[in-house]
């Protein structure tokens, strides 16, 4: 598969598609780059930030990798879907790169080389990226250090709809051939917070309902970070485009913060 193959598949935006030749390196370049992504991802980073690499160029790098990532698919009988629904991460990171900076690229790159790495899959709403807990992990869990989990994420772009939801993990455990695994998510989806905010029946609720709520913390003002695309000083600034930016903006006006939740969905006894 090309590049041009990728970005078709993957539905990247046409300007990128038109323009992204002009990023490529000789191959005996590239071939250091992926050597050092391979096998000193610090390195890599620090010598992408170093040499001022910009957006652009590491969008068409991964793409790239993408193409060699296709193949491992293949020999392992990943589906054609499953690839579209993983690497589609790059796309919506390159069209968020694109509203904050007005640039077609990669900012988020360690966070999509997971993708890369065949670290984390989507499959149907929700992305899966199986952990064995380390003593630190588990202890937020409340779980056993060495064991196995999926801990989940939630990309952007889409409803968090509740059927979804429950195929996606279902998906997760055929995908994984384990029908006992436990989930585990850190994310502003699952802070009890919400629940001042939003109605019982909301998506968002219902899907959190779903975790035990283990610990909530308020490291980040992630929620501000999604539910506005950005994080101000003035919260009377957030637009009120949604219920959920008027519910939220009205909340933090009165002093109050959205934290994030740790959530844990055990295996069935």
């Amino acid at each position: 598969m090309t590049i041009q193959e990728v970005m078709l598949r993957i539905e990247i935006p046409e300007e990128v598609r038109k323009n992204i030749g002009k990023y490529s390196l000789p191959e005996k370049e590239f071939y250091e780059w992926k050597h050092l992504f391979e096998n000193d991802f610090e390195i890599f980073l620090n010598k992408w930030r170093e040499t001022q690499k910009h957006f652009q160029w590491v969008l068409w790098f991964y793409l790239r990798l993408a193409c060699e990532v296709h193949e491992k698919y293949k020999e392992k009988d990943i589906s054609e879907e499953i690839f579209h629904d993983t690497f589609s991460d790059i796309t919506i990171w390159c069209k968020e790169c694109y509203r904050k900076y007005k640039v077609y690229g990669l900012e988020e790159v360690e966070w999509v080389a997971k993708s890369i790495r065949m670290e984390l899959f989507r499959l149907g709403r929700l992305q899966f990226e199986p952990l064995i807990l380390d003593q630190k992990l588990a202890q937020k869990y409340h779980l056993l250090t060495g064991e196995k989990v999926l801990n989940v994420h939630i990309p952007a772009g889409e409803r968090l709809d509740y059927c979804e939801c429950q195929k996606s993990f279902e998906s997760a455990k055929k995908f994984f051939s384990n029908e006992d695994v436990i989930f585990i998510c850190d994310s502003w989806l699952l802070s009890p917070e919400l629940r001042e905010i939003l109605p019982e029946t909301s998506n968002i609720i219902r899907f959190q309902k779903m975790y035990h709520i283990v610990e909530v913390h308020y490291d980040f003002p992630q929620a501000e970070e999604r539910v506005f695309g950005e994080i101000r000083e003035n919260k009377d600034a957030y637009p009120e485009e949604n219920s959920l930016q008027r519910g939220l903006k009205q909340y933090l006006l009165t002093g109050k913060k959205v934290g994030i939740g740790r959530g844990v969905i055990r295996k069935q006894k």
